[in-house]
């Protein structure tokens, strides 16, 4: 009777350990910090671009730029790029309004997608898509985003053969 008792007991507190051990584990799981759950920040980051209307003014902007042909990187010491002027591009100044909006760790993603939305939304070639990112790429840097300056994002992305 003692060793049915202990046996019972015994399994018990097994089962309350292992229900202890369990909810901890949960726990920890949806209270980690978001920078050390890979899925956290990438999850903000496609939310916010989605709350910004997918960045419409640096897509228009950096269809501009592939269409001028100036291989995507504005000159920083021209005129017209600089952040005081008034004179400053409309498209580009309404892009940096976007971008200051958003988190400086998720400039660099939201820019990414951008450039990927504007690359499949037109037939453009590997020349036109490479002008496209690298202008995604730099973007930072001319709209002065504090803790970003130039996207680490290929310029020329994986393309895929075409059948």
């Amino acid at each position: 009777m003692a060793n049915k008792l202990f046996l019972i007991g015994a399994t018990l507190a097994l089962c309350f350990l292992l229900t202890n051990a369990s909810i901890y584990r949960t726990v920890v799981e949806f209270d980690g910090d978001e920078a050390t759950n890979p899925m956290g920040p990438r999850q903000r980051c496609q939310k916010e671009f989605q709350a910004s209307q997918h960045l419409r003014a640096c897509q228009q902007f950096m269809r501009q730029q592939m269409r001028q042909g100036r291989g995507g990187v504005p000159a920083l010491d021209d005129d017209e790029f600089d952040i005081e002027n008034p004179q400053r591009p409309y498209l580009l100044q309404q892009c940096c309004n976007e971008l200051q909006e958003e988190e400086p760790v998720c400039v660099c993603p939201t820019l990414k997608q951008a450039a990927k939305s504007v690359r499949l939304q037109g037939q453009h070639g590997p020349f036109q898509a490479r002008k496209i990112y690298q202008t995604a790429k730099h973007l930072p840097n001319i709209c002065n985003i504090p803790q970003v300056d130039v996207c680490p994002f290929q310029t020329i992305p994986f393309f895929p053969p075409y059948y």
